[in-house]
């Protein structure tokens, strides 16, 4: 029977694999038990995220909504709630939107707030995971499960963006909506949900080229509808000027993360600009000139999956989707370890092909899953001790797999 060779394959059943996943959270979760009192000492502390999403919120409930992005009144309101700063470490950089969401919690003690956010954002996860899965994924209740605890157990999201207390938890949910409603025959509400990426603009930097290539217009111009709505929102939250001035503050990020002189903890981010420039040599002419080389033979091949996306059936529109995904992370100037985590729609997407392809393929997307599941639990160590981003090399070969295995299902349909 097939599910008997595919768990062949895995080495462990999805009732393995569960117990597997609910160890590794049982695990980190006492891990962070015992280091946290003395989680001051270090460089992370959970929540330590939080306070640039809370200043915003302050800024606009106890100042004027002109000064959102105002680094100096950032620096005083990060001083009024954690006092003893003497430097802005984490600026506000995401869209005015995103500091209108902070309001409410804005009101609450720091304290708080952080144990409200550090409760919403997991359930916000499993939402949009529960979706995917209902939508993509098995009918078998301890496979089901594990698309729950395999997610949430990711080190991306689970050390990063809940215990880190960031928000890479609304771009995963609006990718997961507009996958679902893209699968359901509803492009233009597709792509209403894919403006809310608008957050992070970096996001949709392939997946935008991808709907125009793809001749996916209703889903464009849902986008566009989505994007003017959002823009209005923006204005009435914080006003045209702090409008504006995050258009501003998103040219100062690309300089920061393309030139030399930019300054962020290179160990902490997966794109391949990122990877050059932490490998030896990266920055030279020779490095250049590879990075150019990987970018073009990456881009070109995704642009002919989506040439041919415009009449794929659907195992194939769901691994051009999931490597588009993929992708985004390493063809991107600005990919941290907390976005990573749209990779695992690209693996909910990419399984759902090959059950759908009676499961040819399996042997080779299984390792690959496995690979792209432990890879960021040693990423940063390794890549602060071998100056390699042990993670984009995972995530750049899980990419290729998926071009592949949707190139190989393009030639078994003209045949």
């Amino acid at each position: 029977m097939v599910p008997t060779r595919r768990s062949a394959l895995l080495r462990m059943k999805p009732p393995e694999m569960v117990v597997a996943c609910v160890t590794v959270l049982v695990v980190f979760a006492i891990g962070v038990g015992v280091n946290l009192p003395r989680a001051n000492a270090g460089t992370w502390t959970v929540g330590g995220d939080f306070i640039e999403f809370y200043t915003a919120g302050r800024i606009l409930n106890d100042h004027h909504d002109d000064r959102l992005y105002d680094l100096d009144l950032q620096l005083q309101v990060n001083r009024e709630v954690v006092p003893g700063t003497t430097s802005l470490k984490l600026p506000f950089l995401y869209a005015p939107f995103v500091a209108g969401l902070f309001r409410p919690l804005a009101h609450l003690p720091f304290s708080r707030a952080l144990v409200v956010f550090l409760v919403i954002t997991p359930l916000l996860f499993l939402g949009a995971l529960a979706l995917l899965n209902d939508r993509f994924g098995s009918s078998a209740p301890d496979e089901r499960a594990l698309v729950l605890l395999a997610g949430l157990s990711f080190f991306p999201f689970l050390g990063y963006n809940w215990l880190g207390a960031q928000i890479s938890v609304i771009g995963f949910g609006a990718v997961a909506l507009a996958l679902c409603e893209e699968d359901r025959g509803r492009p233009f509400r597709s792509g209403l949900a894919l403006s809310l990426c608008l957050y992070k603009p970096s996001l949709l930097v392939l997946i935008l080229p991808m709907l125009i290539v793809s001749a996916r217009f209703r889903q464009f111009a849902g986008f566009l509808v989505g994007a003017g709505v959002l823009t209005i929102v923006c204005v009435m939250v914080a006003g045209s000027h702090s409008t504006l001035a995050f258009i501003e503050r998103l040219g100062g990020v690309i300089t920061q993360s393309t030139t030399s002189a930019g300054q962020y903890n290179l160990y902490r981010y997966v794109d391949l600009n990122a990877f050059f420039r932490l490998l030896p040599y990266g920055r030279s002419i020779g490095g250049y000139v590879l990075l150019a080389v990987l970018a073009s033979a990456a881009a070109i091949a995704l642009v002919r999956m989506w040439v041919h996306g415009r009449t794929a059936d659907r195992p194939e529109r769901l691994l051009v989707w999931a490597a588009t995904l993929t992708w985004t992370l390493v063809l991107n100037i600005y990919t941290p370890f907390y976005d990573s985590i749209l990779v695992v729609a690209a693996a909910i997407l990419a399984v759902a092909a090959v059950r759908a392809r009676g499961w040819v393929g399996w042997n080779r997307l299984a390792p690959a899953l496995l690979c792209v599941y432990l890879a960021p639990w040693v990423a940063e160590i390794s890549a602060r001790a071998l100056s390699v981003q042990l993670d984009t090399l995972v995530l750049g070969g899980f990419g290729t797999l998926l071009l592949l295995e949707a190139r190989c299902n393009l030639s078994q349909r003209a045949t």
